[in-house]
């Protein structure tokens, strides 16, 4: 990461001496706002409370949630890698900036500049390593390097300053799950496979088990809001889910999940927003299994896709408003049809609480004001929302599309090279580049209305 110091007013807020120009308008009576800069400035948004923090060339800029007024820009340049999605996190006072050359891969190399949510002053820096995860509690940043063959390694820093408070090396190191107080890991070495707890901030082992194997998946759960929260750890490899005291490591539980089908590979089943199951798809992408691993009976439901395949997607699945969403292949296209001949993929969905041990999944339905050839999109990323379901994809005429969905109704659809989606309640934010400016959009879930005025193509 390359950090470079301006000018700052003493005993103030930082200023930039070369500042971006930009423009916000925000309309009151819809409380949509739209952020204008100049071409190929705007990074990936992200929220947090009642701010949106993102790049805008190459500079964290922090905006009032509700207007989109500016309300500090740092003075410090970070040199981001990626326009499409935002790593960036707040952490109390503390705003971490994550850079990384191929972020999401075993390889990643990356640093951290820790900001001043209040001025955007950096508080640290860190040289780039490779780290395959980072999160942060109370005062502690953990970050760690997963590596199944060699050594991986988790470590742990104070927020504030980046002091090292402890590291600890291991042989393997398979799935790290933070939690407020410790970090569980899933480790091997010496001939043993196994779950350990280290203490946070002090880094002290507070127990270790062969108990549950070598999890893929670590995840933190509850089988009620009274409840102490457990933990659920997924092993594909013996098709088994386990369920744990993150306290002291004893076996709550366990669900093998049909042993005749194969999960090959499923390494991070989606955790539902209730905290009490999973989903998991199946390797042949042709079934969906709902693992409910504290209820009483009926713990495996099965969703049926169409009886083609479900196409590849970031992620695999996402959930929304009682609804279950998936992308898979037409049913009447062959397997090797060329890219230019393709139809796209479609997005699937299915009501999750209706009667019924199987429930198969069907397209969603379009509005008729779009036309057939617009829907031809080979469709990538589901982004859930409150109540809606964001996917973003390309056009084989080779422009980028997004469309909102609720239910099983595409709502509506844009036009342009946009980051990410990222919900705020039932609205969404997507910056998009245009041939003059970059635009910061926020946009009517269920309408797609822009703020009045604002120019955008949908």
């Amino acid at each position: 990461m390359i950090i470079r110091r301006t000018a700052e007013l003493a005993g103030g807020s930082p200023v930039v001496a070369d500042t971006v120009p930009m423009s916000v308008r925000h309309d009151a009576a819809s409380g949509l706002w739209t952020l204008t800069a100049p071409r190929r400035t705007l990074g990936a948004p992200v929220v947090f409370a009642d701010r949106v923090y993102l790049p805008v060339d190459g500079r964290v800029t922090a905006l009032d949630r509700a207007t989109g007024r500016v309300l500090w820009q740092t003075p410090h340049r970070v040199e981001f890698q990626s326009d499409h999605e935002s790593a960036v996190f707040a952490a109390g006072e503390h705003l971490v900036v994550p850079n990384s050359h191929a972020y999401g891969t075993d390889d990643d190399m990356i640093s951290f500049a820790v900001l001043s949510t209040a001025t955007g002053d950096l508080s640290w820096s860190r040289e780039p390593e490779r780290i395959s995860g980072f999160s942060a509690h109370g005062r502690t940043l953990v970050f760690w390097r997963l590596d199944r063959e060699e050594r991986g390694a988790i470590t742990a820093v104070d927020l504030a300053t980046g002091s090292l408070r402890w590291r600890h090396d291991l042989d393997a190191l398979r799935a790290v799950l933070p939690t407020d107080d410790r970090v569980i890991a899933s480790t091997a070495g010496e001939g043993k496979r196994e779950v350990r707890a280290f203490g946070l901030p002090g880094g002290e082992q507070l127990w270790r088990t062969e108990e549950h194997g070598w999890p893929a998946s670590l995840r933190l759960s509850s089988q009620d809001p009274s409840a102490e929260p457990v933990v659920v750890a997924w092993t594909w490899l013996g098709k088994q889910l386990r369920w744990f005291s993150p306290v002291t490591g004893r076996k709550l539980g366990s669900l093998v999940v049909r042993p005749r089908t194969s999960f090959y590979g499923s390494d991070d089943p989606l955790m539902r927003a209730d905290g009490k199951s999973l989903w998991l798809t199946t390797n042949d992408k042709r079934r969906i299994d709902r693992l409910r691993p504290f209820a009483a009976w009926r713990r495996t439901r099965t969703f049926t896709p169409l009886s083609r395949r479900l196409a590849y997607s970031t992620p695999d699945l996402a959930e929304a408003a009682g609804w279950l969403y998936a992308l898979a292949r037409p049913d009447d296209e062959p397997e090797d049809t060329p890219w230019e001949e393709r139809n796209g993929t479609l997005v699937v969905a299915a009501r999750v609480n209706r009667p019924g041990r199987n429930r198969r999944l069907t397209p969603v339905h379009w509005p008729a004001a779009i036309p057939d050839g617009e829907r031809h999109v080979m469709w990538k990323d589901l982004i859930a929302g409150r109540n809606h379901l964001y996917v973003h994809g390309w056009h084989r005429d080779g422009t980028r599309r997004t469309i909102a969905v609720r239910g099983d109704q595409v709502l509506w659809q844009r036009e342009g090279r946009s980051s990410l989606a990222v919900p705020v309640d039932d609205q969404v934010l997507l910056v998009e580049r245009g041939t003059e400016h970059d635009h910061l959009y926020v946009i009517d879930g269920e309408t797609g209305g822009l703020a009045a005025g604002s120019c955008g193509r949908q």
